[in-house]
């Protein structure tokens, strides 16, 4: 899956914290979809992923790489 279908998959208005840039912003999807460059939304190689807190109670979303870190975390 690439970036641009991870994204579009999530709400627009859903916040999202940079993982691997720590002291960023947090953005929005609809503003990650205009500020990340074509050539990196297009790559292969992501997934979408949920994780439960709370027992499973409350669930968040995140982008991470396959087989590897989580990138981006719901706020």
């Amino acid at each position: 899956m690439t970036l641009a279908e991870c994204l579009s998959h999530l709400h627009h208005d859903l916040l999202l914290v940079n993982m691997h840039k720590p002291g960023y912003l947090t953005r929005s999807v609809a503003e990650l979809q205009k500020t990340i460059s074509p050539d990196i939304l297009n790559e292969e190689g992501y997934e979408l992923r949920t994780h439960g807190f709370n027992f499973g109670r409350t669930q968040k979303k995140a982008i991470g790489k396959v087989n590897g870190p989580n990138l981006w975390n719901e706020w």
